[in-house]
């Protein structure tokens, strides 16, 4: 479907609001169009047209078409109405690719999308400096759409993916592919079809960099045109990953990984499926490599939270599947003095790697929010003591309080952590491998109220 070349004095329907909502909403109203908000919450502002989200399909007013919110399911009255009277219906990513004029690289996978979308930016930076990052990541498309820059670089994730036409990037990257949200997609086909939008299969001068199973995907089932690149640990991978020298090697260049500062073959194979991003749209391999050791990582994603004598506190809070916890804490050592702090609202996933993870060691386990009606039973008949179930984080730190023991100023260090079943633990790492929204408004909000409980924690010991 073509988006109009003009949206001028049209009446557009937002719906959904949040942040990509808001700045839809916001763009239309600067190129002179006639929104109006239709969300659960009324704008802040009256000049605003709005209409509830629950306004009878048939009460709508005269619209030209829809710019939809990508958390707003497909099932949706006002949608299952467009859709019988012929209404177009746009994505907010949709609506900033037709105002944009630069060159674009879109970054999608199950796991690592947010890293990888940062670290492409950050290895491109030196050669594009006038680069913007967003999508997905937190800054939406249509906020800086209309900017006069030179390259955007978006994590797309799959509802964005699902929700808009074909987007024509110069260069896209799919990481990985693993069980989530199947509520929406129902089945894992369709997720990986809403993932795929991301290529332009048919532009032999698009650059699709994926993963040796995503190409053994494509090849059994895709007629493509485009260049297909992988990455990996296999020696024929375009971005070839040598573990044990610390090299990327690709056609143009020798990385050297040495210096690079995020922890963990997930996190190297990131790496590499950024940098031939940035060498397929014309990063210089020199400037990539002086990057390399600049970065440090994203907020909320196995961030160090609180360090003392040794012991660390991890906030892993975008850990919102299990997935992507495994995937971090594959990496982290000395389990069985660990605390893993998990819970929030569970994804339909089989739940047996999580189980066979944590038979092979771990401190203890604290169970919060819905998590534990899942999880509870089965985690218990696993590791038995080492198990606590409470209802929030607040209530986790009551017990890392309760087991927190002050030591002499010359003992070296200046407390340690006991608790009820016996165990010492160095380390406590919240990584939920759930949805935040039982408790929270977004897992940087869980994240943030972490922290704080960290700072708090800590703030008596000198």
């Amino acid at each position: 479907m073509k988006f109009p070349e003009s949206l001028k004095g049209q009446k557009t329907l937002v719906l959904g609001g949040g942040i990509s909502g808001n700045s839809a909403l916001n763009l239309l109203i600067t190129i002179g169009a006639d929104p109006i908000l239709c969300d659960r919450n009324p704008p802040s502002s009256n000049s605003i047209s709005y209409l509830s989200d629950s306004t009878e399909p048939n009460s709508l007013p005269q619209i030209s078409l829809i710019i939809k919110s990508p958390g707003i399911l497909p099932d949706h009255p006002i949608l299952l109405f467009a859709k019988e009277k012929g209404i177009p219906v746009f994505s907010e990513i949709d609506l900033g690719n037709n105002f944009f004029h630069g060159r674009m690289i879109g970054i999608t996978g199950t796991d690592g999308k947010s890293t990888t979308t940062a670290l492409t930016a950050h290895l491109l930076k030196k050669d594009f400096p006038d680069l913007k990052e967003g999508g997905n990541l937190g800054i939406p498309f249509t906020s800086f759409c209309k900017e006069p820059i030179s390259l955007a670089v978006l994590e797309l994730s799959s509802y964005q993916l699902d929700d808009s036409s074909p987007l024509r990037l110069n260069t896209s990257v799919f990481l990985n592919l693993a069980p989530d949200h199947l509520e929406r997609h129902k089945t894992m086909e369709n997720y990986f079809r809403a993932k795929l939008k991301i290529a332009d299969l048919q532009n032999k001068n698009h650059s699709l960099i994926v993963s040796q199973k995503i190409k053994d995907r494509i090849l059994n089932s895709e007629k493509f045109q485009c260049k297909l690149l992988t990455f990996g640990r296999i020696p024929e991978a375009d971005a070839f990953l040598d573990e044990n020298s610390l090299k990327i090697r690709t056609a143009k260049f020798e990385y050297d990984l040495s210096q690079f500062f995020l922890p963990g073959t997930h996190n190297r194979e990131n790496l590499a499926a950024s940098i031939l991003a940035a060498e397929a749209i014309g990063g210089k391999p020199e400037s990539i490599q002086d990057q390399i050791p600049l970065f440090k990582g994203l907020p909320h994603r196995f961030q160090i939270a609180g360090e003392k004598n040794g012991f660390s506190f991890i906030n892993d809070s975008k850990s919102t599947n299990l997935h992507s916890m495994l995937a971090g804490m594959s990496t982290w050592k000395k389990r069985e003095e660990t605390c893993l702090i998990l819970g929030g609202r569970p994804k339909k996933e089989d739940p047996k790697p999580l189980y066979d993870f944590l038979i092979q060691g771990i401190g203890c386990v604290i169970l919060i929010g819905e998590g534990r009606q899942v999880w509870e039973e089965d985690i218990g008949k696993l590791i038995g003591e080492k198990l606590f179930a409470v209802e929030s984080l607040k209530d986790a730190f009551a017990i890392l309080e309760e087991g927190k023991t002050k030591l002499p100023e010359n003992s070296g260090e200046t407390f340690q952590i006991h608790l009820k079943n016996g165990t010492q633990i160095s380390s406590v790492v919240f990584s939920p491998a759930c949805a935040s929204f039982d408790q929270y408004k977004n897992f940087e909000e869980r994240g943030n109220h972490f922290l704080s409980l960290v700072e708090s924690f800590l703030k008596n010991i000198q």
